[in-house]
């Protein structure tokens, strides 16, 4: 996007605290949310593409509550799981005129949304790995919250960057991505081999303290960092900028597309985590990238490209497994 769309939305949203609370499968009570209206029958929703989140512990607590085969907005509301973890979100701008190094599929700006720890984090943090205010878990150079650029302070657990046209009504969720878990599952494995090399952590960094830090760190977030992330970013997207179709990257699309030279990204992020949030897969690009020359001729030269899409909002956008690009049915408002 433009820088100018990009400051606009910035300036538009809070500056100040943004909570986001996540428990192990609330992607699944969201998704529902956005897609069932007001209410809709159980039993089409177990013909649909999002039949597999009724199988959800979570949710199958929910529909428990149902007497007449009916979901309703009241009974999501009600989801609420055993473990909360608090975070913090805040919303940044990533641009630095280099296609390979943004990792971009068109030339502009992203938005970034930052999934950042919560306080309770980050003073345990401090306190068992000693580290300086630039230590080895995020990079800086990366599109992390960094020091003195708001009135506090978090540690960036992970970050989506976002690209989208209002015009069309389409948002590309381009990358997601965690250094800090990435980086702590390799420190935790030096320290384990004997090999450990504590640079930036600070002169009283001690083994035995950083183990017992990063041990934790991979148990709370391991396992639902990526869930927690695209959930937020999808209610970003969503409640905020109020795009309802959204597409994320296949693993071959997208090394191609960005100009991905080094390492590729975990494959399971653009493989079996929009599997799970029900995207569904097409030929089809967003139409905003359509648009451009330049992409249209990549496109041709990779001889075509796969996208993951979602389509959100108050109507059965994908009611049958076998959905295609075009609208489904709308779901009859009951009041």
């Amino acid at each position: 996007m433009d820088i100018k769309t990009a400051q606009e939305v910035l300036a538009c949203l809070p500056v100040g605290k943004t909570p986001f609370y996540y428990y192990k499968d609330r992607y699944a009570v969201f998704l529902l949310s956005q897609v069932i209206g007001r209410q809709c029958a159980i039993a089409d929703l177990k013909k649909s593409a999002y039949s597999g989140l009724l199988h959800k512990p979570l949710v199958k607590d929910v529909l428990a509550q149902s007497g007449d085969g009916q979901l309703r907005q009241e009974h999501l509301s009600l989801a609420w799981g055993n473990r909360i973890d608090p975070f913090l979100l805040t919303l940044d701008i990533w641009d630095d005129k280099d296609r390979s190094w943004d990792q971009v599929s068109r030339n502009g700006y992203s938005l970034v949304l930052q999934l950042n720890f919560s306080n309770k984090h980050d003073e345990f943090f401090k306190r068992l790995a000693e580290p300086s205010d630039y230590h080895q878990f995020n990079c800086s150079m990366h599109p992390v919250l960094k020091r003195q650029q708001r009135d506090f302070f978090r540690e960036t657990l992970a970050w989506a960057r976002i690209d989208f046209d209002f015009n069309t009504n389409e948002a590309l969720i381009e990358e997601l991505q965690t250094d800090w878990l990435r980086r702590a599952k390799r420190l935790l494995g030096e320290i384990q081999s004997g090999k450990t090399r504590f640079y930036n952590l600070g002169a009283n960094a001690k083994p035995e303290k950083l183990r017992c830090y990063l041990e934790a760190v991979l148990a709370d977030y391991g396992d639902i960092w990526d869930e927690a992330l695209l959930t937020a970013a999808l209610q970003f997207i969503r409640q905020e900028l109020g795009i309802a179709k959204i597409y994320l990257h296949t693993p071959e699309t997208g090394g191609a597309i960005k100009r991905i030279k080094y390492t590729q990204p975990p494959r399971s992020l653009y493989s079996s985590l929009p599997r799970k949030f029900c995207f569904r897969q097409t030929d089809k690009a967003p139409e905003f990238l359509q648009q451009h020359r330049t992409f249209r001729k990549l496109e041709k030269r990779l001889g075509g490209t796969q996208w993951h899409v979602i389509n959100l909002g108050g109507n059965y956008a994908d009611i049958t497994k076998t959905a295609t690009e075009k609208p489904g049915r709308p779901v009859t408002l009951v009041a």
